[in-house]
Formats: C-alpha cells, sequence, structure tokens
C-alpha cells in the first residue's frame, strides 16, 4: 500500500487548482483559436514533468498525478497554440514546419537581445 503524507496531499491540491485554473485557457485555446506563447507552454510543460520525477523520487506518488495533470494542461496549451498559428497563418505546412519557425524566431530575438546586452556593456567600459 501507498503511505501519503500530509504533503503529499497539499502539494495534490495545490496542482490540481493550478489545473483546473488552466482549464478556460485550455478551453480558449482548443475553441476559439487562441494563442500562448509555444516556447513558454512547452517550457513550463517540460518543467512540471520533471517536478513531477522529482516527487516520484520522493515517493510523493499522489503528487506526481496532480504535477503530471497540470504538465499535461500545459503540454496541450503549447499543442493547441502551434495548431492554431498553423491553421490561422500557414493553412499549407505542417506543425513541424511552423514548429522550427518559431524556433528560429525565437531564437534571432534571442540572438538579437544578447548582442544589444553585450554592445551596450562594452560601450559603457569604453565610456568609464
Amino acid at each position: 500500500m501507498i503511505e501519503t503524507t500530509w504533503q503529499d496531499f497539499a502539494i495534490t491540491g495545490i496542482t490540481i487548482l493550478f489545473a483546473v485554473m488552466l482549464v478556460p485557457q485550455l478551453r480558449d485555446v482548443m475553441t476559439r483559436g487562441a494563442v500562448l506563447n509555444v516556447f513558454s507552454a512547452l517550457t513550463t510543460s517540460l518543467l512540471g514533468y520533471s517536478l513531477a520525477l522529482v516527487f516520484s523520487t520522493l515517493g510523493l506518488w499522489i503528487s506526481v498525478f496532480g504535477q503530471g495533470l497540470v504538465a499535461t494542461a500545459w503540454l496541450m496549451l503549447a499543442y493547441f497554440s502551434l495548431r492554431n498559428v498553423r491553421d490561422h497563418a500557414f493553412p499549407d505546412e505542417t506543425l513541424l514546419f511552423v514548429a522550427v519557425d518559431f524556433f528560429t524566431v525565437w531564437a534571432r530575438g534571442v540572438a538579437f537581445v544578447v548582442a544589444g546586452g553585450v554592445k551596450e556593456f562594452f560601450s559603457r567600459i569604453r565610456q568609464d
């Protein structure tokens, strides 16, 4: 039999509340064509599954279920957001194409921000 602690129940209750709070957003993404930031949703999902893995190593098996539920909701948000972008902007392309395009735009944005920060850093050094 699985032994549970009050911490297991507390974590599970909180994570299930997180999942319930995502239901309206999930409904909007699934039925109304709303779009979330795919990388934020995907990263949150992957971190959520990682946290479920940590809970499993602690023997918090009920918490694994709750955290897995939240991580799955974030994964669905990422998937349906990507699908909505594809349906609206790239109707003849695959989801993989849209995901790669999103990643390319994200990588360019990160490179732009990093380059600006490096430029600012060296201009401040030069002024001093």
